[in-house]
């Protein structure tokens, strides 16, 4: 896919529509993503460009403006969300530019960043964490250590064991990094081995923490997945959803889930065998409404607080 430079007309800093990021502003450097991700929602938005990414060139200079103003008016954000949609870590240079400039403007100003990616993360950015620690929060995206899951629903993304390298550098560092399971795949990638292998490598990482979510599908992505995976394996995924009823998740509210007794069981197994590996395993909210709900996100922040919470003490 070509990557096609656009101007970003409206503003940078809005905060999502959802869950645990709604009072964190988030950034996307570009409309669509190179990863092409078989499961990915994000692909299939009336707004995402089918056959093209598009990067927004002037993206810094916006940012840096936004950053100013709030300074003035003393509405700087505490922290800012990096793709959410998309992801900043994309193989293509002109969007890594982008992404660097964006990141540099918020923590030399003092706003801590947040990131999830499964792509491969340049030295330079390092650099750049190690002298503000204490204000990045690396978030990795890693469901399998199977070769075969990458090559089927993930191909465009990082190699699997240059992601545990970045994981492991940015532990080095002190940066703390979490991984997200998301999705899990119902039948494959819960099971109790493939749980095993994976809770120990990361625990061997140096990771701490761990988020983890089944794979939700709304209807355009049940035919991008019917369309990219191999028919019988889709079948085979497809059937642990036939007959569940659709309902509201996030911002969708037809989205199909796994049959909750399948994800109570799979869930609970995650935490156990995290808890062998000490890892604390969190569920996402966001995404299992009919569970009980666990905050999932880089960092508890309510950006807007009542101005004059004093007086009602």
């Amino acid at each position: 896919m070509k990557v096609v430079k656009v101007k970003r007309r409206s503003q940078v800093l809005k905060n999502p529509a959802f869950g645990c990021l709604k009072d964190i502003p988030s950034v996307n450097v570009t409309r669509g993503c190179l990863h092409r991700c078989a499961y990915c929602y994000a692909r299939v938005f009336p707004e995402t460009p089918k056959n093209e990414v598009q990067l927004y060139e002037n993206l810094p200079e916006k940012l840096e403006k936004e950053i100013v103003s709030r300074l003035k008016r003393g509405r700087k954000p505490k922290a800012v969300a990096f793709s959410t949609a998309s992801d900043a870590f994309q193989p293509n240079e002109a969007i890594l530019q982008i992404s660097f400039e964006c990141m540099k403007i918020l923590l030399k100003s003092g706003v801590a960043v947040s990131f999830l990616t499964k792509g491969r993360i340049p030295e330079k950015f390092f650099s750049l964490f190690n002298e503000h620690k204490g204000l990045v929060k690396p978030r990795f995206g890693l469901v399998s250590l199977s070769s075969d899951y990458r090559l089927i629903f993930e191909p465009r993304t990082a190699p699997l064991y240059l992601r545990l390298r970045l994981i492991e550098k940015a532990a080095k560092l002190g940066l703390e990094p979490a991984v997200r399971i998301d999705p899990v795949i119902p039948g494959l990638t819960d099971r109790e081995e493939m749980v095993e292998s994976l809770m120990r490598r990361l625990a061997m990482a140096g990771v701490k923490e761990v988020s983890v979510s089944y794979l939700v599908l709304r209807p355009k992505v049940m035919e991008q997945m019917e369309k990219e995976l191999p028919y019988a394996f889709w079948q085979k995924i497809f059937s642990v959803y036939q007959g569940e009823p659709w309902c509201q998740v996030i911002t969708s509210a037809t989205t199909k889930l796994v049959r909750k007794e399948i994800r109570e069981k799979g869930y609970a197994l995650f935490k156990e065998i995290g808890r062998a590996f000490g890892l604390t395993v969190k569920i996402c909210g966001c995404k299992n409404p009919d569970l009980p709900f666990e905050f999932c996100a880089p960092w508890e922040i309510k950006e807007k607080m009542p101005k004059q919470k004093e007086l009602f003490k």
